[in-house]
């Protein structure tokens, strides 16, 4: 849906251990369950849940930062959660390795909101 519910998902992620541990253990049903508590309707704009259309569910059930990158995500937020993710799955100079590599190859997405 834009980049706002994308970086809302990130910032819940990155604000909550346990939401940060259920996303590393199944990242599809993480962002399976956010989408369906997102369709229940309106509530606080601090509740669980948001909406995320399929290119975006795909890429965070993926983990592909590279991706959400390129669909504007916040590049800080997009950074803390990446490496939130992916360290110490993988050496945090490897993950600056992939990360610049991913997001080069979408150039300079816009960040507009």
């Amino acid at each position: 849906m834009g980049a706002y519910d994308i970086d809302k998902f990130m910032r819940a992620v990155n604000m909550d251990a346990g939401r940060l541990r259920a996303y590393v253990a199944d990242p599809a049903a993480f962002t399976a369950e956010w989408v369906a508590a997102g369709a229940r309707g309106p509530g606080s704009e601090h509740r669980f849940g948001g909406i995320l259309d399929e290119q975006e569910q795909r890429a965070f059930a993926e983990r592909d930062y590279g991706a959400l990158y390129g669909m504007g995500a916040h590049p800080y937020l997009l950074w803390s959660f990446a490496e939130a993710v992916w360290v110490p799955e993988i050496s945090r100079p490897d993950l600056v390795e992939r990360f610049r590599r991913a997001a080069a190859a979408h150039g300079y997405p816009d960040f507009a909101t």
